[in-house]
């Protein structure tokens, strides 16, 4: 099985299932605004790594939220071979 973990594994298969926990912008008052995302899916491209699919999500995510893709970091993700 592939480890994901590492942000240079390369993606092998097709197509990719995501969940991730996305952070908003820095901490304020202590607090971290995050936000669950569930049911993404990734049409992989080639030469794609873990870390050009985290950071297409980090676009993606910013994009979608109109906020500066720097406010954004991915905290936790799971992907799965669709």
């Amino acid at each position: 099985m592939p480890d994901y973990s590492n942000p240079n594994t390369k993606l092998t298969a097709r197509r990719y299932a995501w969940d991730a926990t996305f952070q908003r912008g820095p901490a304020r008052h202590g607090r971290v605004v995050t936000q669950l995302v569930t049911d993404g899916t990734y049409d992989t491209q080639p030469g794609a790594t873990v870390g050009s699919l985290l950071a297409s999500l980090a676009s993606w995510y910013a994009q979608t939220n109109g906020i500066p893709q720097a406010d954004v970091k991915v905290l936790s993700y799971s992907l799965r071979e669709k």
